[in-house]
């Protein structure tokens, strides 16, 4: 896996580096955490708390956009440590930065993961669909 931005698509990366500047005008720190998966790693990563694999799920999807190229993942910082600790189906209070987070997200054009319907995934972000 990758956390290289130079990974991502043209686009990808433009919104990318907008985010960035918006989280960092608003004092949120955050480190990038994945951008690029190929398909096995991403296979690999899907196996994860199925069939008999005791770790825990880490993805819900086979086919991410991460293999595309189009999608990022981030951790919040408190105190330089990577926040992990987030609960699903919870209020913007419960959530904290990572709801400012998709907030900016959204306003430039991304999609937060966060308002994913069945399994909500506050880390990550995508281009919409249909976007090159």
């Amino acid at each position: 896996m990758s956390r290289k931005i130079s990974e991502l698509t043209t686009a990808t990366q433009e919104l990318f580096n907008l985010f960035a500047g918006k989280m960092a005008e608003v004092g949120v720190p955050f480190m990038l955490t994945c951008t690029y998966r190929s398909k096995e790693e991403q296979l690999e990563l899907w196996g994860h708390g199925r069939n008999g694999d005791k770790r825990p799920q880490v993805t819900w999807t086979k086919n991410s956009r991460h293999t595309k190229r189009t999608a990022f993942d981030i951790a919040i910082l408190n105190d330089g440590q990577p926040v992990w600790d987030l609960k699903v189906n919870v209020n913007a209070n419960d959530i904290g930065d990572y709801y400012e987070a998709g907030q900016i997200a959204e306003s430039i054009g991304l999609e937060w993961g966060g308002r994913f319907k069945l399994k909500p995934d506050y880390c990550h972000f995508q281009l919409k669909e249909g976007t090159k």
